[in-house]
């Protein structure tokens, strides 16, 4: 999976391509994310293009939450759609999860 990443400080904001996180692009971003999560210990995804995420998106997104908190670090999301965000509230995300409303605002937490 191509994503964007940009770093901020300490910080690295990766911006998932595309509308939807689902199934499909699963195994393509674990073997790409594997290598951010290995090199950085504050990870914020920018989920500003995502307006569909199925349970193996939120899964991958879990994985990678358990991966940083294993190794002393943590992970936010930030600028999520309104659809997202609901998605997000039903499963809990909220209170595992930081959840920002801007990249700005997640930096600055994590720095």
């Amino acid at each position: 999976m191509n994503f964007k990443q940009e770093k901020k400080g300490t910080v690295i904001i990766i911006t998932l391509p595309g509308e939807t996180f689902e199934s499909a692009m699963v195994e393509s971003f674990n073997r790409s994310i594997a290598p951010v999560i290995e090199e950085n210990t504050f990870v914020v995804f920018d989920l500003s293009n995502i307006r569909f995420l199925d349970s193996m998106g939120c899964g991958a997104l879990l994985a990678c939450h358990k991966r940083l908190n294993e190794k002393g670090g943590k992970m936010g999301l930030c600028c999520a759609q309104k659809q997202v965000k609901a998605i997000f509230q039903l499963m809990g995300f909220s209170q595992l999860f930081d959840v920002f409303d801007s990249r700005k605002e997640a930096v600055i937490d994590y720095s």
